[in-house]
Order: structure tokens, then sequence, then C-alpha cells
């Protein structure tokens, strides 16, 4: 087994490069030793990333996922693998390094181009029908075929091939079925292939027919862009890539790719035939491999390979802002005992929520505010204010404000009510995606059974501001807005991520077993629904060992949890820390030595880093003799022993909090969206740039971020207009301020950073890009011409 590791490491390591300066050797032995921690669990990976990175150093988490996705993969063609191996081992020849790809691929399409050859020919297909035709003629072919790489051709086996026609569709079979023909055509698509996108057809005659009265459709001028449009395809975004293909999927697109049959032609002669092998036979043969079965694969197999690059990018990113959504630091109460939370709505009012600090329920209600009611409303609203105040010792009230319909609104009626009750509040701006999913959820019935859906969604308002990883976990991530073209992703894959996602986040804060919810157990590492609902009946546990007693509850499900569940004021202190169980003994010695108290953050001497690491390095040397493990094993539970003191919670560290904006981009001296520009149309006439607004992040992407800043359509925060910050610093839910610089007749909105006094941006004036082809040169005369 160890051979095999070292074959897959060698193998993939191209695929873990992280830059230039990292040497190929360290990550591929890196590689080879993490393969066989991952091997027998795929779940394994927040353990073995954090209670292991000794050995899996210097990889990421990012790269230990992929690294466990891979080792799915070649798991899953196992059969196929076998068969084709097989087949390699039986044929004579020197095919040393096809075996080798084939044992290592983790690519269906890659091991499906090497068992062509062997693959025999369809029932009632071309070459069925001549092998029954023309006995005789396949085998004097594949005799011809099989020494191909001869200097000189066989004249006399060629003039027995009768008849010509025939024997050149068997050897176009055999060229298409060649793996180094495949390689070298997708090398030469994959580099140089243009596809050219236009408008379908079924657009142009459905706008003849209604004239020019009337504007285009919102659905088909999202596509404008792509009516007229020309580039090389290694050169397209994964979001073009994506548009392109929901408007094919729309018939507003049509495609197609320019190909040079020449040097097509050229390419398949060098891949497949010697030099002096130019025979008509092989001429009409490459011809026919081409156009007849070459042409439609290699495009098909393109844009397959193309989306499926652009669909891992994009779930990658929804990834990556649903672990920033569900990492972003608890709401710090500054001696306010309770917040307002508040579901805006028109006709249905406004659903109301008092919640504790700590999220539980002290009252619901609703306000009614259109019309006549205002008055009646304001009143309600006040009340509420009072009750909240009445509780807490500070007198500045949060207000944690849902961004749906109806948000403008119920900020002015806040703002009313705050103004005549002489009350102090600040209004936070929480996005409410997936606040009404989670309001019919059994979860969410058991706790309010008297109680209709449409209340009880303040509640999850409120407390995704309070804290948002025991809310958001308890929603299905693709409710909460955060990805791009997710509809048109694999469901099951982005699925299997988005849980992952959730999974690692859980295993960074981890949990508190006696006391968290069964939605955030149920994201811990190796725990199944199963085993959460009897741990959950298994409570108050008293240490982390009782686990074991659970039914069910192995070895290796304790070693891949035990360390994300924490037990505070049992009768280990340990078991309240980050340390893993198994070096409960290393972190007693360390403690004892380092001089530490768990429960005295003032026990660690501040000292500067250097000083710090040497004193560290010198303690971990002394331990590793002692406790028989590596000196990165020890520091490694030192740091655990460390944080576990001094900020156990990662989500409130320096590190991970948001950036602090400056002049530029801060949310600070900024107002909300001004009555004369509420609506989208009234945003449209409006002078632009507008500035100094007030936004929330809802979406970060490659290409920028989208913001909400009280209308139904959220802004485009384009990077072109971030000046130095960069878009990874932005945080899902975080508040920046913004310029307003355009509206397109489309309803898509530009803004820019606050403080860049950026220009007002025409959008529609913009004219979407035809081609990246190169202009012919311009001629000049000669100088004294």
């Amino acid at each position: 087994m160890t051979s095999n590791w070292t074959k897959l490491s060698r193998a993939w390591v191209r695929d873990f490069l992280p830059s230039a300066t990292t040497p190929t050797e360290e990550i591929q032995k890196a590689i080879q030793r993490t393969l066989p921690l991952l091997s027998e669990d795929p779940t394994s990976v927040p353990f073995v990333c954090r209670y292991r990175s000794d050995l899996i150093d210097p990889l990421t988490t990012k790269q230990v996922h992929q690294l466990s996705e891979y080792i799915q993969k070649h798991d899953s063609l196992s059969t196929l693998r076998n068969k084709i191996l097989d087949h390699l081992q039986q044929n004579n020849g020197d095919n040393s390094s096809t075996i080798s790809r084939a044992e290592t691929s983790i690519s269906k399409t890659e091991l499906d181009d090497i068992y062509a050859p062997f693959k025999p020919p369809s029932k009632g297909s071309l070459e069925d029908r001549i092998q029954k035709e023309h006995p005789g003629l396949v085998a004097k072919v594949d005799k011809l075929w099989s020494n191909w790489r001869s200097e000189d051709a066989d004249n006399k086996l060629l003039n027995q091939l009768k008849p010509m026609d025939k024997a050149v569709i068997v050897l176009a079979n055999r060229i298409a079925a060649d793996v180094d023909v495949m390689d070298a055509l997708m090398g030469y698509y994959t580099r140089q292939c243009r596809v050219q996108v236009k408008q379908a057809s079924s657009v142009d005659s459905k706008k003849k027919t209604k004239g020019n009265a009337k504007m285009p459709s919102k659905s088909s001028s999202s596509f404008e862009t792509y009516y007229d449009y020309s580039n090389k395809v290694s050169s397209l975004r994964d979001h073009q890539v994506l548009a392109i293909r929901r408007g094919v999927d729309q018939k507003q697109l049509k495609f197609s790719f320019d190909i040079d049959d020449d040097r097509v032609d050229r390419i398949i002669q060098q891949a497949a035939f010697s030099k002096k092998q130019n025979h008509q036979l092989y001429r009409d043969a490459r011809k026919d491999a081409w156009t007849r079965l070459l042409r439609k694969r290699c495009s098909a197999r393109l844009w397959k390979d193309v989306s499926k690059r652009a669909e891992e990018r994009s779930i990658h990113v929804f990834c990556d802002n649903l672990h920033k959504a569900l990492l972003a630091p608890p709401a710090t109460m500054k001696n306010q005992k309770a917040i307002l939370a508040l579901d805006p709505g028109f006709n249905a009012g406004i659903k109301c929520s008092v919640l504790s600090d700590t999220g539980e329920v002290i009252s619901l209600d609703t306000v009614k505010f259109l019309g006549n009611a205002r008055d009646a409303g304001k009143k309600k609203i006040m009340s509420l204010l009072k009750s909240v105040n009445d509780v807490s010792d500070n007198p500045l009230i949060p207000i944690v404000l849902g961004n749906g319909h109806g948000t403008r609104e119920t900020r002015e009626l806040l703002k009313e009510a705050a103004l005549e009750g002489n009350i102090e509040t600040e209004v936070h701006l929480v996005t409410e995606a997936g606040a009404s999913v989670w309001s019919v959820t059994e979860m969410a019935n058991e706790e309010f059974p008297n109680e209709a859906p449409a209340a009880i969604a303040a509640v999850s308002i409120g407390r995704r501001f309070l804290n948002p990883l025991n809310e958001l976990v308890k929603i299905p991530p693709k409710s909460l807005g955060l990805g791009m073209y997710q509809h048109d992703l694999s469901e099951k894959v982005l699925d299997e991520k988005l849980n992952l996602t959730s999974i690692d986040a859980v295993a960074e804060v981890g949990v508190d077993v006696n006391s968290c919810s069964i939605a955030i157990l149920g994201k811990v590492p190796s725990l199944t629904s199963s085993l959460c609902s009897k741990i959950m009946k298994a409570r108050p546990l008293k240490s982390r060992n009782e686990l074991l007693k659970v039914s069910g509850f192995g070895p290796k499900t304790f070693q891949n949890c035990a360390a994300f569940v924490r037990v505070s004021g049992g009768k280990e202190p340990l078991d309240a820390t980050l340390v893993h169980p198994e070096s409960y003994d290393l972190a007693r010695w360390l403690l004892k030595k380092l001089q530490w108290k768990l429960s005295d953050a003032s026990s660690i001497k501040i000292i500067s880093n250097e000083k710090q690491k040497d004193e560290w390095k010198a303690v971990a040397m002394k331990a590793s003799g002692t406790f028989q493990v590596s000196q990165d094993r020890v520091l490694t539970v030192i740091d655990h022993l460390y944080f576990s003191i001094t900020s156990p919670d990662p989500r409130l560290r320096k590190e991970t909090k948001e950036v602090e904006m400056t002049t530029i981009g801060s949310a600070s001296g900024c107002s909300s969206l001004p009555s004369h520009a509420s609506t989208i149309e009234k945003l449209r006439e409006s002078k632009l740039p507008l500035r100094n607004i007030v936004a929330t992040v809802r979406n970060v992407v490659d290409f920028g971020a989208f913001v909400d800043f009280g209308l139904e359509n959220d802004g485009l925060l384009h990077r072109t207009k971030t000046g130095n910050l960069p878009l990874g610093s932005l945080l899902v839910g975080q508040e920046i301020g913004i310029d307003i610089l355009g509206v397109a007749r489309t309803d898509k909105i530009s803004v820019g950073l606050s403080g860049l006094d950026l220009p007002a941006d025409s959008i529609d004036s913009k004219r979407p890009v035809k081609s990246d082809a190169k202009k012919p040169p311009v001629k000049r005369q000669r100088r004294g011409k």
C-alpha cells in the first residue's frame, strides 16, 4: 500500500502546488503522509487538519479536502481501472507510462480514452457491419495500425485493403480511439480554440414579430453582452461560461467553436503517424476520423471541461461565502440584556421579537402601520423599545432589522418612534434570507407550536445577529443567497460541499455538548443523525469519555469528534479546551512546565513573539523525548492550550475579525438611502453619484461583491471600484460605506466604496466586448517617403 501512496502522491502533486516557491518534493511528501490518514474515513478531515498538522504541513485545509475527494474519485473508478490494467498487462509492448497513468487517474473520461482501443465495436455499428460484410479486412487494418510507428509503410499490405472506403472507416476508428491523438487535440483545443457566441435565431424571430414597441425583457437583455461575442476559450472567466451556458439552455444564445481544420490534420498526423506515412489511405482516414468522430467529441469534451471548471469555482465561491457567514463574530453586547428583532412587512405587518442576549424569546408581536394604523403602530414600537430598555443597563437599544420588502418604511417608523420616545437606538441590518425557510421546519414548530410560521421569522433574524453560527446551521445553505448560478450547478455536489463547509466551521469553533442544539451537534465531524439523537438523550455528559458509552459510538468516531465537543464544569478541566483527549497527559505536563493555569489568562506572561517561540521550542524538545511524539506535535498542543486560555472562540480573535475600514469604505458617517431615492425608478432619476450610503455585504464573488443598501436589487461593487481594499477581506454581513454610481435600464446598480469619490457610472453606454481579436496593423510610411 505504501508504494501506491507514493505513486499517487507523485501523480497528483502538480494539482497541489500553491506557488512556485514551494518545493515540489516537499508537497509530494506531505501528500504521501496525508493519504493514509484519509483513506479509511473521509469525515476525518477536520481531525487530521487540526491534530495531525505536523504530518500534513504545508498542505492547507482546502487542499486536504481536495485530497480526500481525489481518494474517493480514485476508489469509485476501481472496476474500470482493473479492467483496463488487465488489457494493458496482456498487451505486448512498452506501455508502462500508460499503466502508470491508468493506476493514478481520477478521471473517468481519461480512463475511457485509455480503454477505447480495447473496447469492442457496438452491435450494428459501421465497423460491426464491415466485419460481417468483409471478413479479414479489420484484421488487416489492425495489423497495419499495430506497426503505425514504422518509418516505412507496408505498401504490400496497403494494396490488400479492399474495399478502400471501408478500410478508411476502420482506420479512422483506430485514430479516433488513440489516446495520444485525443491528448494532442485536447491540448490544441484548450490553448487555441475560440468560442463564437451569437443571439439565438428564436430570439431574433420573437423580436421581429413583436416589433419595436416594447423594450426587451430583462431575461433577454441579461444576455445582451453575449449576442455577438468571441474569445479564446482559455480566456473565458468562470462567470462568463456559466452565463453563456444558461443563455444556451434558455434558448437565448447559441455558440460554436472556431477550428482550423488544416492545423487539426497536422496534429493528428504528428500524433498518429510517422512523417513518411502519407498514403492517400492515411489522409482519408485522418479526415474521416476528424469530421465523423473527433470534431464533435472534442468540442463536447472541451465545453464539458470548461463548464466543470466554472462550476467548481462557483461552488468554491459559494462555500467561501458560507464559511465567512458562519464564522462571522457574534454580537458584542455592552450591558445590553435584550434586543428587538424585526421582520419588515406591509399588509401582514412588521413581525417583532424581543430576545434575550442568549437568544431566548421574551415576547412576540405584530405591528400594523399602514394608513390610519400608523400612530398605533408607532406607539407599539415605542412600547417594545421600552421593554428592551427596562431589562438592559445600557440605554442604547440594539435593533436587528431584516433586509426585505418594507425595510426602508420600517426604518422610518423606528426613527419616528425613537424620536418621540426619546430612546437611543442602533440599527443593524441583517439578511433575512432563509428565515422563512426555517420558520416552517419541524425544529421551529417544536419550539413554537402555537405560532404561525410568519410570526417567528423575526426570531431567526435576531438570533443570527447574536450568534450567526448557531442560527445559520439550522437553515439549508442554498436558502441563504450566498452563491451565484447555484440553480445551474450539480445539486448533489453543491449540497455535499456546503455540508462539509458547515462541518469545518463548527469544528473551528466547537460546541458545548450539554447545551447546543441538535442542529449544530449534527455538524460535528463524524456524528450521524442517529448518534446525535442518542447524545441528546444521554445529556448531561460529565466528560468527553462518556461519549464512548453512547450506543454505536466507536473509537474511530471518538477520535474524529471528541475534541470538537466541549464539556464545561466536568471532572476533567481539559474537556473544555481545544486539546484532544489523546494528548491530555502531555497537556498536563506542559501546563506544569509553562506554569499556565486553564482558568487564568494572566498566568501567561506577555513576551515578544520571538522569545515566546524560543521558549516553546525548548519545552517542545524536552517533551518530545519524554512522550515519544514529534516536536511539531508538541507545539500544536501548546498552541491549543494557549488559545484555550486566552481566546477559545476563533471568531473573536483579531485575525478573523472583519477588516477595519479607514475613511475608504467605512460605514461611519454614512446614512441609509434617502426617501427621494427609495425605489429603483426614483434612484434612476436622482442625481448620481449618491454618496455615503450604508450597505451590507451580501455576497463576495471573483469579480466583486454584491451589497444590500435597502432596495429590492443589490448593487454590484466591482473589484475595480474598491481602491486598495482586497475583495477577500470583505465578510458576508459586514457593514460598509458606498457611493451609488449608476443604474442601468436592466435595473443593475453600480456602486463604489465611499471615500474614493468615483464619478457617476454610465452603465448603459458601455458596449459589450465583441471580440478579443487583434486589430489589423496600421500601415505606416517609412521616413523620408
